[in-house]
């Protein structure tokens, strides 16, 4: 019984040492900032997360050590059922069953019953006996098999996490990685098993010997807890590693003691630990004497801005704006290895092309948002929507309304009425003609029905089949029937990038994977944006007026082998966009001046001599062609919410075309990149502190997505 006993509590201690390996290991890995004392505190992140880890495991086994045949049974069994069902609700698998994801669903289902089975047959199996599980002890080599078997399942847990569903899917991430753990620490405590009686009889062992242990583990926990925090560097080559990154977080889950998903320790930074409503990242309230925030102090009040004044001119230019889904910089004519839009490049050789523009969102409910208005994300505030498996818009007050067979999937955000008005507002009130074509797929971020999208007098959304076709030619039924006198502004919203993916009869062919059937759809939408860009020119000539012209996309997109993405990243592939521009002041040619879509509303507000509202982020693109904007740092940001509001994604990326630095909100790590490329580069490098300054001020300013229901 004794035996027993000691093996169970076995599992603290030799789980701390098995984790402090292998976050070391993998910190070390990385290769950023690797010294001694860093490689301790990995060491000691690692342990810290493991123990903990480790006494969950010998509480278990202590409890079916004391349970009959049957009882035991139900406890392993109510256990994988307990992972399985979290799994399913953490990676949304009833939400999905019947969409568009439906097949990536069933896999994800079978992959949750699959872990909890696992854990079912590792607590059947290591029910403690003489230091470790007793069938696999009764034979000399029964340790050998089912040790390397142990071995095999662990590295290819870890090689699935590093190679599979990057970037996504957190949760099954962490189950991979607490799996593959617990199995390695059962080898070990099968090898324990396997020394000879006096090396692990605890009764023998001299008690100097005892402590020296718990002190080797101890001490580098205490480094870490006290020392990580203070060292940026180190600790954002912690967060981006996969072990150590999940021990961080494992150990600042413990401390948040007030559970505001943020902890006082381990570069945490929450400066209220028993105070929900004051973290890093919390909204500044102005003016009323508390720093929310715990950064720069409390923010000063200021009151809402005046509406800007209405000309009494007519505006002297329409204007056409067309944005297309996804599409990524490197994908047009001039901007890579793909010659998928040879139309746009003809067109575009009277037009001004930025050749370093970026999104502010890395999704669509995000990016356009942010362009229609001219300022980043984080400053708007947003109505609540859910989107459910079937691509249904739900309020929060309709959440009881969900039709049969649907689940929801997705909460987002679309903005309210507020201080930043739309361009389309603007317009509309200085007496342009505004209408919109637009096609969204199936989801629903464009649905006029959720009263995102104010200010248009003619609002179309396409749906169907060979969708561009069909903008293009409701595009063109609105510019034929606007009045000959009338100046109008005109958006236009392609899909046809977008997954999923439709081959094209007459369309060029680059290949079967995620970048040549993505090429294959931007020279579709590229054709039928030509019989666009041809009736503007006409209209123009037309009405003896050259229309202004602005083409941009809302955001980039990620390939991964036959697999693409967006939104859940803040990378080159997800915010480097086309930019295109003609109009006045817009010379022809290339520009390298470092852009963002929030500059097309002062753009549009320059070609109409329309009065810009104060607090735009954006300036006219005019002035950046001329060789403005040196110095100007930008922000990118994306956020992701289940249907049960919990944040899945929350980062903001504040960039000056050289370098970039990016932070995660919900791991609180920040990481430095070199632009363009993405290349990992330390923060503590020349011209990183700027970045830092800005991002801090912004978050400052703005802080957590403000949704107000």
């Amino acid at each position: 019984m004794a035996q027993e006993r000691d093996s169970t509590l076995a599992y603290v201690p030799l789980t701390a040492l098995v984790a402090g390996l292998l976050a070391m290991a993998d910190f070390a890995a990385g290769g950023w900032a690797v010294t001694a004392a860093s490689l301790a505190a990995a060491f000691g992140v690692g342990v810290g997360a493991g123990a903990l880890l480790g006494a969950i495991w010998a509480l278990l086994l202590e409890l079916s050590r004391r349970m009959t045949r049957a009882p035991r049974v139900l406890l392993w069994v109510g256990a994988g059922a307990l992972l399985a069902s979290w799994l399913i609700s953490q990676l949304g698998v009833l939400a999905r069953l019947g969409g568009k994801d439906h097949l990536d669903a069933v896999f994800a289902a079978i992959a949750s019953v699959g872990a909890g089975g696992l854990v079912l047959s590792l607590g059947l199996v290591t029910h403690p006996t003489r230091g470790a599980p007793a069938w696999l002890m009764r034979a000399p080599k029964r340790p050998i098999w089912s040790g390397t078997l142990l071995a095999t399942l662990a590295a290819l847990f870890v090689v699935v996490d590093r190679n599979v569903g990057l970037d996504a899917y957190r949760a099954a991430h962490e189950t991979l990685r607490v799996v593959a753990l617990v199995m390695l620490t059962i080898l070990a405590v099968m090898l324990r098993g396997r020394w000879p009686e006096r090396l692990r009889a605890p009764g023998r062992l001299r008690r100097s010997t005892q402590a020296a242990g718990v002190l080797a583990l101890a001490l580098p926990f205490a480094l870490a807890i006290g020392w990580v925090g203070a060292q940026p560097e180190v600790l954002g080559g912690l967060l981006a590693r996969p072990f150590s990154g999940m021990a961080v977080g494992a150990l600042r889950e413990l401390a948040d003691v007030d559970r505001d998903g943020y902890a006082p320790i381990l570069g945490g930074s929450d400066c209220a630990p028993f105070d929900p409503t004051i973290h890093p990242f919390a909204r500044e309230i102005r003016g009323n004497g508390i720093d929310e925030n715990c950064k720069l102090g409390d923010a000063p009040p200021f009151g809402r801005p005046p509406d800007p004044p209405i000309p009494e001119e007519p505006s002297p230019r329409s204007v056409v704006l067309v944005t297309i889904d996804c599409l990524r910089a490197d994908f047009v004519s001039w901007g890579g290895d793909y010659d998928a839009t040879p139309e746009l490049a003809r067109w575009s050789e009277g037009a001004t092309r930025f050749t370093r523009a970026y999104a502010s969102g890395a999704w669509t409910s995000l990016a356009l948002s942010s362009l229609l208005r001219g300022v980043f994300p984080r400053r708007l505030e947003w109505s609540s929507f859910y989107e459910s498996n079937r691509f249904r818009l739900y309020r929060s007050d309709q959440r009881d309304e969900l039709r049969g067979g649907e689940e929801l999937r997705l909460r987002f955000g679309l903005p309210r009425p507020d201080t930043h008005m739309p361009i389309q507002v603007l317009l509309q009130r200085r007496g342009m003609y505004t209408a919109a074509v637009v096609d969204d797929g199936p989801t629903g971020f464009l649905d006029v029905a959720s009263g995102a999208y104010p200010g248009f007098d003619e609002y179309l959304e396409v749906s169907g089949r060979s969708n561009d076709a069909a903008v293009t030619n409701r595009a063109i039924d609105v510019l034929d029937t606007v009045e000959s006198d009338q100046e109008f502004f005109l958006w236009v919203h392609y899909f046809g990038p977008h997954a999923p993916h439709t081959w094209h009869r007459g369309t060029k062919r680059w290949g079967d994977d995620a970048a040549g059937r993505f090429a294959h759809e931007v020279a579709f939408t590229d054709a039928h944006l030509a019989r666009l860009l041809a009736r503007i020119d006409e209209l123009g000539r037309e009405r003896g007026s050259e229309v202004a012209v602005i083409i941009t996309a809302d955001h980039g997109e990620r390939f991964s082998g036959s697999h693409r993405n967006h939104g859940i990243n803040l990378t080159e592939d997800d915010l480097r966009i086309p930019l295109v521009v003609r109009g006045p002041g817009m010379p022809p040619g290339s520009s390298d001046a470092l852009a963002s879509a929030v500059d097309v509303v002062p753009t549009i507000l320059a070609f109409t001599e329309t009065p810009a509202p104060e607090r735009l982020d954006g300036v006219a693109l005019a002035a950046l062609a001329r060789g403005g904007g040196a110095g100007r740092i930008l922000f990118a940001e994306t956020w992701r919410y289940t249907a049960n509001d919990r944040a899945t994604h929350d980062m903001v990326a504040a960039f000056d075309g050289e370098r970039k630095i990016v932070y995660d909100l919900l791991v609180q790590g920040i990481r430095g990149h070199r632009q363009p490329g993405d290349q990992s580069a330390s923060i503590a490098g020349d011209g990183f502190a700027a970045l830092q300054e800005a991002l801090d001020l912004y978050l400052e300013q703005t802080g957590e997505p403000l949704f107000v229901d």
